[in-house]
C-alpha cells in the first residue's frame, strides 16, 4: 500500500495513520495532540482514549469534548491494564521517548493478542536527509521549532523500527511509503525515473518521508 501525493508533514503522517486503522472496539491515540486523529477515525471505534505529554494539547482536546490523559511516556508503564486496547496508533512519537524498547515494550502490553499497532516516524534514510550528511549538517528530521530538531531524541530507518517492533511482541509488520507530490520539472521527472528504476522495496528504503507499519501483537507470552 502506498500514500501517493503524501509528504513528510505531520498532518499527512496523521491522514496515512488513520488510513491504515481498522474497525475496533477501542482505540488509544498515543501522542494525540489537538485531538485530529479523534476527527479522522470517526466511525471506525467505538471507543477512543487520547494520551499526550504535552499539557497544552491535552488541554486543547478537552476543550473539544475529547477523552485525553496526560501521561509521561517516559514512565515504566502506561496507566492501562494488560490487553485494555484492540488498536493503537502512535504516530510521530517514537522518536521522542528516551527508551524505544520499553515504549514499544508497553504498547504491546496494553494491546490485546491480534490488536493492531500503526506507527509512524521520519525516515532518516530518506535522500534528502542522506544528502545533508554528505554535505557535512546533520539533518532536521523535524519542522517544529520546539526545542532542537523538535525534541526528537532518535532516528529510525525501516529496518530499525521492523527489529524493535519483533524484540516487543509485534509480528506480521507491513512496510508503507507515504511520497512527497512530485513537480513535473526536469528534476521531479529524473527523481520519478529512479523511483520505477528503484522497485517498491528501494523506492520506500529511499523515498518516503516517512516509516509508516502496521503490525501486530503476537499471542506467544514473549512479553514480561
Amino acid at each position: 500500500m502506498t500514500f501517493a501525493g503524501g509528504s513528510v508533514t505531520q498532518a499527512d503522517r496523521l491522514v496515512a495513520g488513520a488510513a491504515l486503522l481498522s474497525q475496533a472496539d477501542r482505540l488509544l491515540d498515543v501522542g494525540c495532540g489537538d485531538g485530529s486523529l479523534f476527527l479522522l477515525t470517526r466511525g471506525k471505534a467505538r471507543r477512543v482514549v487520547g494520551i499526550d505529554c504535552a499539557v497544552g494539547a491535552c488541554r486543547e482536546s478537552r476543550v473539544k469534548g475529547l477523552p485525553v490523559q496526560c501521561v509521561d511516556f517516559n514512565a515504566r508503564h502506561l496507566p492501562y491494564c494488560d490487553g485494555a486496547f484492540d488498536a493503537v496508533a502512535c504516530l510521530d512519537v517514537i522518536e521522542h521517548v528516551v527508551d524505544p524498547r520499553q515504549f514499544l515494550r508497553e504498547l504491546a502490553r496494553v494491546l490485546r493478542p491480534g490488536g493492531v499497532l500503526v506507527l509512524t516516524t521520519p525516515n532518516i534514510r530518506h535522500y534528502a536527509f542522506i544528502l545533508g550528511l554528505i554535505g557535512g549538517r546533520f539533518p532536521r528530521t523535524s519542522g517544529d521549532p520546539c526545542g532542537y530538531d523538535g525534541g526528537h531524541i532518535h532516528y529510525f530507518t525501516f529496518t530499525d523500527i521492523r527489529h524493535l517492533l519483533e524484540e516487543a511482541g509485534f509480528g506480521a509488520v507491513e512496510e508503507f511509503g507515504l511520497y512527497r507530490w512530485t513537480p513535473l520539472t526536469s528534476w521531479g521527472r529524473i527523481k520519478e525515473s529512479i523511483k520505477a528504476l528503484l522497485g517498491d522495496h528501494l523506492k520506500r528504503e529511499f523515498f518516503s518521508g516517512a516509516v509508516v507499519v502496521r503490525a501486530l501483537r503476537r499471542g506467544d507470552g514473549v512479553l514480561t
